[in-house]
């Protein structure tokens, strides 16, 4: 069965208003689903999958400012069990190292090896070439609108997300 078919199914005899809502939500899910999968795909010569590039990526960038699991986590909008079997996995291939913050030992730092780097410089231009390649149907402008849309729906659920946390450590306080 079809996305279209689908979501035809779900939306029956619902008013426009919510066909219009729900079908946007379904198709931008199905779409990062399908952008990861691309992704992922071309990274298969490098033995990487999209999180561990993310994840190599961030840290190429933290050079000024150490990257800790928790920064990592929430970049990744991933769980610290997540992050920690993440960093294990690319520890283990030799990609990065964690050390004691000299601040605070409780806290780790992380930061790429020399063959992270390397691996990262190798598969840059793979990965922006399939978001190049994934956009290019839209164009240059519709592309900077649908950024400007997407960020707008994102601007707007950290909102409510940043409201429900206060109203819940509210009445946890209470």
């Amino acid at each position: 069965m079809s996305l279209d078919s689908r979501l035809e199914r779900i939306l029956a005899g619902k008013p426009a208003r919510h066909r219009d809502a729900v079908a946007a939500s379904r198709l931008l899910l199905h779409t990062a689903t399908l952008l990861e999968r691309r992704v992922d795909e071309a990274l298969a010569p490098f033995a990487v999958h999209m999180r561990e590039y993310l994840a190599l990526h961030l840290l190429s960038d933290s050079v000024h400012e150490p990257l800790r699991p928790s920064d990592l986590s929430v970049s990744l909008d991933a769980t610290r069990t997540q992050v920690t079997r993440l960093l294990d996995g690319l520890e283990k291939k030799g990609l990065l190292v964690r050390s004691q913050d000299a601040q605070d030992r409780r806290s780790l730092q992380l930061a790429l090896t020399p063959a992270g780097t390397q691996l990262l410089q190798r598969c840059v231009p793979t990965v922006q070439q399939v978001y190049l390649q994934t956009w290019a149907g839209l164009g240059e402008q519709a592309t900077r609108v649908l950024q400007q849309q997407l960020r707008q729906v994102h601007s707007g659920l950290q909102e409510q997300e940043t409201a429900d946390q206060t109203g819940a450590s509210a009445t946890t306080k209470a």
